[in-house]
């Protein structure tokens, strides 16, 4: 477990908006609750997962059920201008790490042995602060955090 207590999001019951209480959250403090999320839907976590294959590569969260492996890419961007572009440039960066992660687990057997990877099927993932325009860009999913749970609940109907 990474520790996040969700009872700080209470007040979003209490119509005090999202983007005022996560104003103040760094980068590492979005990636926890990302993996909290997965966490709590049955999913074992890894945040900053490290691995190499022709180079180094990092994924924010490597979440891992029996079923499915999600290579998540977290984005706290800002709403603006030009955002697309940098969105769809995030999926295909992300897409391409996704494929060395399964060349990654599938040329390294004790890796795959200790991350319970198998014949799970791999998905591409952003997660963003904020509503963005693409739900789904070329393979990777695009889920606002706040929908990140409803999203899993529900994640049969997506693929």
């Amino acid at each position: 477990m990474h520790g996040f207590d969700f009872k700080k999001f209470e007040d979003l019951s209490k119509g005090k908006d999202m983007e005022d209480m996560i104003r103040d959250f760094d980068w590492k403090m979005f990636e926890k609750i990302v993996a909290n999320i997965f966490e709590k839907n049955s999913f074992k976590t890894k945040t900053n997962f490290r691995f190499k294959t022709s180079r180094r590569f990092e994924i924010d969260v490597l979440a891992i059920s029996d079923l499915y492996v999600f290579c998540v890419d977290c984005k706290e961007w800002g709403r603006g201008r030009k955002k697309t572009s940098r969105l769809k440039k995030a999926v295909e960066m992300q897409e391409g790490r996704m494929e060395e992660l399964k060349k990654f687990f599938s040329s390294n057997p004790v890796a795959s042995k200790m991350m319970k990877v198998g014949k799970q099927e791999f998905f591409s993932l952003i997660v963003t602060w904020h509503e963005e325009e693409l739900i789904k860009e070329s393979t990777t999913l695009v889920v606002p955090v706040w929908k990140l749970n409803a999203f899993l609940g529900n994640f049969e109907n997506y693929v």
